[in-house]
């Protein structure tokens, strides 16, 4: 099948491994032109592959657009890209344009669907494969695959977890796809639930939230993002610990050295903290 890929990063390096291997024939993979180095793994695989990688400057220009209508495309495949994508673009394949969703649609659409699910406390979430069509993360679902959330794991941990989704996941699809048999899920009418991109307030402990609330958070925006923020400090790692092994007197929000640790007392007890940095901002 003749494919064209957008991507950005090694979740998408992972993707591109998974078609060459299936037999998959990629015309180009795209990429905007940042100015960092987010690329430098995809753009190796490609070469390896001798697969044509473009950084594109202005993905919805005409220029862009004719340079890509004249490639036989059957499919497009979008997988952790950050740039919205016109209509005419996604209308040119055969058999149409499907994005890889890190998170079991129609719940925690848009840009932090890996962060929010630990956030909100939630059990298990997923990778969602689906038709792109001109909502945001609402077209028709063509496979989806859980994953279970452990109260330890960090939004890295939760990454690896997906990774190894992501290794399958896409061929799957597409051979679900070839079959022609239509049997997709339909959510446009489902309201589920949309998360914007990551922001650093997105990331501030309040004196008042709960140890699990805390806890959640430090974990979802843990390394290689933001790290949650209280007061002037940065904080990497913590674990709750038990209620009263600290003296009561510690008043709420208070962050005290008991025994060469560092704690912060919380609505309902403490966290201790394991990885933490001032804030030199």
């Amino acid at each position: 099948m003749n494919l064209i890929v957008f991507g950005e990063n090694s979740f998408t390096t992972i993707v591109v491994e998974s078609l060459v291997k299936k037999g998959h024939n990629i015309l180009g993979v795209f990429c905007p032109l940042y100015e960092n180095k987010i690329h430098a793994r995809l753009e190796t695989t490609c070469n390896n592959y001798h697969i044509s990688f473009k950084r594109v400057s202005e993905i919805n220009s005409d220029s862009f657009y004719e340079q890509i209508r004249e490639i036989q495309i059957d499919l497009i495949i979008i997988c952790h890209f950050k740039k919205l994508i016109s209509a005419k673009i996604i209308n040119l394949p055969k058999l149409g344009c499907i994005n890889l969703h890190p998170s079991l649609l129609p719940y925690y659409r848009g840009m932090s669907p890996q962060h929010f699910p630990i956030i909100k406390g939630e059990s298990e979430t997923g990778v969602t494969i689906h038709f792109v069509d001109e909502g945001i993360d609402t077209g028709d679902i063509i496979l989806q695959k859980k994953i279970q959330i452990n109260n330890q794991d960090y939004v890295s941990d939760l990454q690896n977890k997906m990774k190894a989704i992501y290794a399958t996941i896409v061929v799957e699809a597409i051979d679900k796809i070839k079959t022609n048999k239509n049997e997709y899920f339909i959510q446009k009418h489902l309201e589920g639930s949309y998360f914007g991109k990551l922001k650093i307030s997105d990331c501030i402990i309040n004196k008042h939230f709960t140890c699990q609330q805390a806890y959640n958070l430090i974990r979802a925006v843990s390394f290689p993002y933001f790290g949650a923020r209280y007061n002037n400090l940065i904080i990497w790692k913590a674990i709750k610990v038990d209620n009263n092994f600290i003296d009561n007197k510690i008043e709420l929000g208070e962050i005290s050295v008991f025994e060469n640790n560092t704690y912060i007392k919380l609505m309902d007890g403490y966290l201790k903290l394991i990885k933490f940095e001032e804030n030199e901002k």
